[in-house]
């Protein structure tokens, strides 16, 4: 996973999934040969849910950490 480019993130979580992936590919058929590569590597993928951003609502870049932090007396 780390070194497959058109993955930018992958988180482990708890709960009905073992992994939660970021990828960004140019296009279905390209997202589609990646999972398909995956898949053939036998690398212990029993199966894959997949799901489209189709928009953006909100992303934010910068970590609101002034807001984090405690205030200063």
């Amino acid at each position: 996973i780390r070194d497959v480019p058109e993955i930018v993130a992958c988180w482990s979580v708890g709960g009905g999934v073992d992994y939660l992936l970021k990828v960004m590919a140019r296009d279905i058929d390209a997202y589609q040969r990646l999972v398909e590569g995956l898949l053939e590597r036998e690398i212990g993928i029993d199966r894959y849910f997949t799901y489209i951003v189709t928009k953006i609502v909100k992303e934010e870049v910068a970590l609101p950490l002034a807001d984090l932090l405690p205030a200063s007396a």
